[in-house]
């Protein structure tokens, strides 16, 4: 039986969707949806971008949650599989005095056992970018090879590869993580790396010197966040810095992925990166004002009324 051709997308993310437990006290939780490249395809569609999501799923109602969210935000899923046997992956979230406490449940989950045997090209027909990052590769060595095949098909296709570090320490180790960078950074035209996560891949938090690094690697654009000082933006050309929105902190969580998101949306515009950074500062701005992953994620009228 014919598959119909995918739509065409600004956005790809491809990566591990995941089913939320908040404990908003000690006798409620509050359901919600999260895993960071997800988190990015609803912060790009939100931005006025045609995203989609690459990835497995398993055949369960936290999947049809997924995918109800997905219909909701407009996001493309015709590249989601649901898988028979392998669940999809979950996380709980404790709040206490010292901040979020994550625990998760993603230890062969669908999204986990995804492998470069389950891409193929037509996979990536008519993208504009393919969104991975860190977590992707470290979730496990099967999902490690399907994000270099992933970024394979894509320059193949004629798409550019946009990856954002996401250094999780309880996923693997900094070591780990540097050899995986290695192999996908000659596959990479933009990258997203937090300066916590070069000061752990690199040992430096020097701006100069991580924007170089990077670009040396072989990324054409660098887009380095800097949390509330804003954002550096690096190519060949030189350095821009880019000023923070003043924001009323109440919860970061999924800043970086709204930041990409919108990044990429106004990028996909616009094509200019200093426009598209001065966006995503803005978007990340309102993200931290309200706790959540999904619905902390601001539209494109409130991202424009924030930038004034």
């Amino acid at each position: 039986m014919s598959h119909p051709a995918p739509k065409p997308l600004d956005i790809l993310c491809f990566g591990e969707p995941m089913f939320e437990f908040s404990f908003v006290d000690a006798d409620t939780i509050r359901p919600g949806i999260g895993g960071d490249v997800s988190n990015t395809a609803v912060a790009a569609a939100r931005a006025g971008a045609r995203a989609g999501m690459l990835t497995h799923l398993g055949s369960d109602n936290f999947a049809e949650r997924i995918l109800q969210l997905y219909a909701d935000e407009g996001i493309d899923a015709s590249r989601v599989v649901q898988s028979q046997t392998a669940p999809t992956g979950l996380y709980f979230i404790d709040y206490g005095p010292d901040g979020h406490r994550f625990s998760y449940r993603r230890a062969g989950s669908a999204a986990s056992l995804v492998g470069p045997e389950d891409l193929s090209p037509e996979m990536f027909e008519g993208v504009g970018v393919l969104h991975i990052s860190g977590i992707t590769q470290a979730i496990s060595a099967s999902s490690c090879a399907a994000t270099v095949r992933a970024a394979e098909l894509a320059q193949a296709a004629g798409a550019r590869v946009s990856f954002d570090t996401n250094l999780r320490l309880n996923l693997w180790s900094a070591e780990d993580a540097r050899q995986a960078l290695k192999q996908i950074s000659p596959l990479v035209d933009i990258v997203f790396p937090s300066l916590e996560d070069a000061e752990a891949l690199f040992g430096t938090s020097g701006v100069d010197e991580i924007c170089q690094r990077f670009l040396a690697e072989g990324a054409a654009l660098v887009v380095l966040t800097l949390g509330e000082d804003g954002a550096v933006v690096a190519d060949a050309n030189g350095q821009v810095a880019v000023a923070p929105c003043k924001a009323a902190l109440v919860d970061a969580t999924g800043a970086g992925d709204t930041f990409d998101g919108s990044f990429l949306a106004e990028y996909a515009r616009t094509s200019d990166a200093v426009t598209a950074a001065q966006f995503a500062c803005a978007a990340a701005s309102l993200s931290v004002e309200n706790v959540g992953a999904v619905k902390s994620i601001p539209k494109l009228d409130a991202i424009r009324a924030r930038q004034g």
